[in-house]
């Protein structure tokens, strides 16, 4: 009898187990497919044609226009084309990336942003996991006062090729009065992805008070050779000393 209940209860142990892995199993599916889905709504050619469209009608009325819809087509681009598996791409395509960022936020606060955006070294070659840099630029654009004469936005990048690491510094002042909700899940998707990736011979430093916010970030990179991969779709900026972001001059419009 006892090697029956035995077997009884081995048998339903396997069973629940085996239940248990099929519901993973669906569960898994079912968000693939959400995904796919969600994906499947945001075609890139599309989006690309439509812009491109809205780009043609637009140059008769406002060139500010027109290269308002140009950048925002290379920055929905850039973002589609960037996939979340934490692959490498080119620094100098993230510098761009953060340039037409900063560009089309200067569109929507009629030039009155004041930001200082420095890159110092040779960015010919060197690799990061994309969208880090950008999260934390969009961070400050969302959280800072970035229209204050006298305390603009900083934000520095530094490659160093003795240590072979990148380094960004930011300072912003805080917004004054009611603060934006912010679920913090930018920051926290940073730290994972660096530690996932990386490994090791990173280091995140945050220093926030009522008034400012100030990060420090160092990541270690290698450089890829001539032979090895050189930028496709996006200019490459090679050697930057200092880039100070333009203010763009309003164009009259015209019927």
């Amino acid at each position: 009898m006892k090697y029956f209940f035995w077997g009884f209860g081995y048998y339903y142990a396997s069973e629940s187990v085996k239940h248990e892995r099929k519901l993973r199993l669906i569960e898994k599916e079912k968000h693939e497919a959400e995904y796919a889905f969600l994906r499947a709504q945001i075609n890139p050619h599309f989006l690309n044609n439509t812009l491109n469209f809205f780009f043609a009608k637009s140059l008769p009325l406002s060139q500010e226009l027109a290269d308002g819809i140009m950048t925002l087509s290379k920055i929905m681009r850039y973002s589609l084309e960037m996939d979340k598996d934490d692959r490498t791409t080119l620094i100098d395509e993230e510098i761009e990336h953060i340039k037409n960022v900063i560009r089309i936020n200067q569109l929507r606060f009629n030039n009155k942003l004041q930001i200082d955006f420095s890159v110092n070294g040779n960015t010919d070659h060197v690799r990061l996991i994309p969208l880090i840099l950008i999260t934390i630029v969009e961070n400050i654009l969302k959280h800072g006062d970035c229209t204050d004469k006298l305390h603009p936005v900083e934000i520095t990048l530094n490659i160093n090729e003795i240590d072979h690491n990148i380094h960004l510094t930011t300072w912003n002042k805080k917004k004054n009065g009611p603060k934006e909700l912010s679920s913090g899940i930018g920051m926290e998707n940073i730290k994972k992805r660096l530690a996932n990736h990386y490994k090791k011979g990173i280091a995140l430093n945050i220093n926030e008070t009522e008034i400012d916010y100030s990060l420090e970030l160092t990541l270690p990179y290698n450089k890829v050779t001539d032979h090895q991969e050189k930028p496709s779709s996006f200019d490459n900026l090679g050697f930057l000393e200092h880039f100070k972001i333009p203010q763009i001059k309003p164009q009259p419009y015209t019927s």
